[in-house]
């Protein structure tokens, strides 16, 4: 009998191995897709306001880069800020040109207060974008180099 019980529960061991066993195996695969949401400008921005009518302001001084943007979030919008306020006479304004489907705020004076740009960005890759900063002074402006760091942050609307 205990002979019987051995070879009955070894029996067993050999039909439960030999079925797990298979020429096909599953398994479940997890993606999480965050939500992206990155910028970069590219070139160099150097003004100089050097020259005047006569009786009117200062000329003001333009220049022109790019930026490109990827985010695959709803209703995003890029604001800019500068790391300090401008000194009294001079400021700074940016535009940035919209990439498909979103609004241009058009020439947006900045501030060491975030203001924005673009808005109504959604799901959207695009390279080259132009960004064009135009610097205006008044006659308060003191003679000196200016330089400001200005941050570009996509957030939601």
């Amino acid at each position: 009998m205990k002979n019987l019980l051995t070879l009955a529960l070894f029996a067993l061991t050999l039909v439960s191995t030999a079925s797990a066993q298979s020429n096909k195996a599953s398994q479940q695969v997890a993606i999480n897709v965050a939500q992206i949401s990155v910028i970069a400008v590219q070139g160099n921005i150097n003004m100089v306001i050097a020259s005047a009518t006569a009786g009117q302001a200062p000329d003001a001084a333009t220049a022109s880069a790019t930026y490109s943007v990827t985010t695959n979030g709803k209703n995003q919008k890029i604001s800019a800020q500068l790391d300090r306020a401008m000194p009294t006479g001079l400021s700074l304004f940016a535009t940035m040109e919209a990439p498909s489907k979103a609004k241009s705020n058009g020439k947006v004076s900045l501030s060491n207060k975030a203001s924005d740009l673009v808005t109504s960005i959604t799901s959207v890759n695009q390279a080259g974008l132009a960004l064009n900063y135009e610097a205006v002074a008044t006659v308060d402006a003191t003679p000196d180099n200016v330089v400001r760091t200005v941050t570009y942050t996509i957030t939601n609307n």
